[in-house]
C-alpha cells in the first residue's frame, strides 16, 4: 500500500503543503492538527496490495483513469459512481486496487462498470488488470506494515478528539453538494435495480394501472393466470422498456401461486437462464438444470427473451425445454422489447416457437393513465403531490412508467433530504421540466382535427360536414374524444366545431371511443399514435 492515503480525493481538502492545510467552509481555516485528528477518525479498509507507486503517481493514474471513464459513461452516472467517490489506492503486478465511498457504489461498479474500467486501464497502463474494490469506512483490520499510514492512524486513535471529529464529519455531511448527491443516488438506485429471480410479491394485478395502452395485455395476462397451460399455453408480451411488462408477468406468477400453492413457478431472465446453464455444464450438473426447467416447472416465465440473440448453445437448450413444456401442457410466458420477427441473431426454429405464442403489445401510456399511475404510486410511497405537480410530470414525461416513478422517487428524496415541500416551482427545478414545458405545442380543437384528418387521410371539410359514412364517422368520433380529453371544452363547443352537432351526439362519440379502445387494440393504438403527434 502507498505511504499516503488520498483523503483529499474524497474529502476535497485543499492542498496539504508543508504541513499546512485549509478546509474552506465559510472561509474559516482549520488547523493541520484538526485535519490530522479528523483523518484518524475514518476507518480505512484493509489494503490487499503492496504498491511500488508513489502517492503522486497513484493520483496521476486516478485522474487519467477518471478522465477516460468520463468519456465512456453517462455524465449523471459518472457523477454518482466516480466523481469524488472512486480512487486508485494501489497497483500490483496483475491487480489494481480501488477504494470507493459506499457499499452501494462498490456493488454498482462491480455489476455494471467492471469491463469499462478494465478497458480504461488497458489504455492507460498498457495491460489488462483484474480489479479489487474496497469500501472507505469499512471495519477491516489494518496492514501489518508498521510504516503504513493506515497503521499510524490506528495506533494514534487513542489521541483523537471525538468532539472535533464529530464536528468535522457532520459539517462535511451537510454540504449542499452532498445533499444533492444523496437525492440523485436514491433515483439511480431505483432506476438501476436489477430484476429479481424470485417472484416480486409487490407486483400484482390489483396495483397494475390499466389504460388503453395496456388493457389487452392485462386481460390476456389475467386469463393466463386463472387457467395456466390451458387458455393461452404460451404468452408473448412485448413493448419498450419500462412500460410494465415485468409487472404483468410477476402479477401472473403471484395470482397462480395464490390460487395454487403447489404450482411450481420458475421466473428468470434470458441472461440468468444462460449463466445458469453455463454453470451447470461447467459443474457437470446439466441433468439437474434440465430437471429444474422441465420436470420441476409448471410455469416458466422468461423476461427479456430477446437477449438470447447470438447465443447458439442457450438457444438450443431453450428450444428443447420449450417443446417439452408445451408437450406436458405447461404454461410459458415471455417478455421482450420487440416481436419475434424483429429479433436479430436467433435461429428460425426459435423464431417459429416464439411466434407460436400469443403476442400482445404494451404501448406507451396515455396522459390519463400516466396521471393515474403517479397518483397511485404517490399514495403507496406516502408522498404528497398536488394535482398541478402530478399533471406537470404526466404531461412532460411520456416515454415510460419507470421514468415516471423515477420522478416520484426524486421528489420524495427532495422532501426527506432537503426538507422542502414540493410545489410546482420545486418540481420544475429538480426534475428539469421547464424546457419540456416551453417546447410543448399549443393544442387546439383545430390542431387535433387536422392531425386526425392527416392520420386517416380524409379532408377536414368532410370531418366537419354532414357525411355519415364509416370512413368519416370514426375519425369524427376520435376527434371529439381527443378534444374532450386534451382540451375539455363544453360539449356544446365541441359539437359546434363539427357542423353544430348537439351535445348528445358529442357525448355518444366520446363514450363510444372510450369503450371501444378498452377492447379493440388496433383502435387503441391509432388513438395513441394520433395523441403522440399532437
Amino acid at each position: 500500500m502507498t505511504q499516503k492515503f488520498p483523503f483529499d480525493h474524497f474529502l476535497k481538502l485543499d492542498g496539504l503543503n508543508d504541513g499546512q492545510a485549509v478546509l474552506k467552509k465559510a472561509d474559516l481555516p482549520v488547523s493541520p492538527v484538526i485535519i490530522e485528528q479528523t483523518l484518524k477518525g475514518i476507518s480505512i479498509p484493509q489494503p490487499k496490495l503492496a504498491s511500488e507507486f508513489s502517492p503522486e503517481e497513484l493520483k496521476t493514474i486516478t485522474e487519467a483513469l477518471l478522465e477516460h471513464i468520463k468519456s465512456l459513461v453517462n455524465p449523471n452516472k459518472f457523477h454518482a459512481y466516480f466523481g469524488n467517490t472512486f480512487t486508485v489506492s494501489a497497483v500490483g503486478q496483475d491487480v489494481v486496487e480501488f477504494v470507493v465511498t459506499t457499499s452501494f457504489i462498490k456493488k454498482m461498479v462491480e455489476t455494471h462498470y467492471e469491463e469499462t474500467i478494465k478497458l480504461a486501464l488497458m489504455e492507460i497502463l498498457g495491460k489488462r488488470y483484474e480489479l479489487s474494490i474496497l469500501v472507505l469506512g469499512s471495519n477491516s483490520s489494518m496492514s501489518s506494515n508498521e510504516e503504513n499510514i493506515l497503521n499510524t492512524i490506528k495506533n494514534d486513535k487513542k489521541n483523537e478528539s471525538p468532539k472535533v471529529n464529530t464536528f468535522f464529519i457532520q459539517d462535511l455531511a451537510h454540504t449542499k453538494d452532498d445533499l444533492f448527491k444523496a437525492v440523485d443516488s436514491k433515483v439511480i438506485e431505483h432506476m438501476s435495480s436489477p430484476s429479481a429471480s424470485q417472484i416480486d410479491t409487490q407486483k400484482t394485478f390489483s396495483n397494475f394501472i390499466v389504460g388503453p395502452s395496456n388493457n389487452i395485455a392485462h386481460a390476456l395476462a389475467m386469463a393466463v393466470a386463472k387457467d395456466p397451460g390451458k387458455t393461452y399455453p404460451a404468452l408473448y408480451v412485448y413493448g419498450n422498456s419500462g412500460l410494465g411488462k415485468t409487472h404483468l408477468v410477476h402479477a401472473i406468477a403471484n395470482c397462480i401461486q395464490n390460487n395454487n400453492l403447489s404450482a411450481r413457478i420458475s421466473i428468470t431472465s434470458a441472461n440468468k437462464f444462460m449463466n445458469e446453464m453455463i454453470q451447470a455444464m461447467q459443474g457437470q450438473k446439466f441433468s439437474e438444470f434440465r430437471q429444474k426447467y422441465v420436470e420441476k416447472t409448471d410455469v416458466l416465465i422468461i423476461d427479456d427473451i430477446h437477449e438470447l440473440k447470438n447465443r447458439t448453445g442457450t438457444q438450443d437448450q431453450f428450444f428443447h425445454i420449450f417443446n417439452e413444456l408445451m408437450e406436458r401442457g405447461k404454461q410459458l410466458v415471455f417478455t421482450s422489447d420487440k416481436p419475434p420477427k424483429e429479433i436479430d441473431g436467433i435461429e428460425d426454429r426459435i423464431r417459429t416457437r416464439l411466434s407460436s405464442a400469443l403476442p400482445v403489445e404494451v404501448q406507451q401510456p396515455d396522459l390519463e393513465t400516466r396521471i393515474a399511475i403517479l397518483k397511485k404510486k404517490a399514495i403507496e410511497k406516502d408522498i404528497y403531490l398536488s394535482d398541478d405537480v402530478v399533471n406537470l410530470i404526466a404531461r412532460c414525461v411520456k416515454s415510460n412508467i419507470r421514468e415516471l416513478e423515477g420522478c416520484l422517487i426524486k421528489l420524495g428524496a427532495v422532501t426527506s433530504i432537503l426538507k422542502v415541500d414540493i410545489d410546482l416551482e420545486v418540481a420544475k427545478e429538480h426534475l428539469n421540466l421547464n424546457e419540456e414545458l416551453e417546447n410543448q405545442k399549443h393544442i387546439t380543437i383545430e390542431s387535433i382535427s387536422k392531425t386526425v384528418c392527416n392520420y386517416f387521410k380524409i379532408p377536414l371539410g368532410d370531418l366537419r360536414g354532414k357525411s355519415k359514412t364509416k370512413e368519416v364517422a370514426l375519425p369524427r368520433q376520435v376527434s371529439m374524444y381527443l378534444i374532450n380529453k386534451l382540451i375539455k371544452p363544453t360539449l356544446k363547443d365541441n359539437g359546434q366545431y363539427f357542423g353544430g352537432r348537439d351535445h348528445s351526439t358529442v357525448l355518444h362519440a366520446i363514450n363510444t371511443i372510450k369503450e371501444r379502445i378498452k377492447t379493440e387494440s388496433l383502435l387503441a393504438q391509432q388513438v395513441l399514435d394520433i395523441e403522440k403527434q399532437l
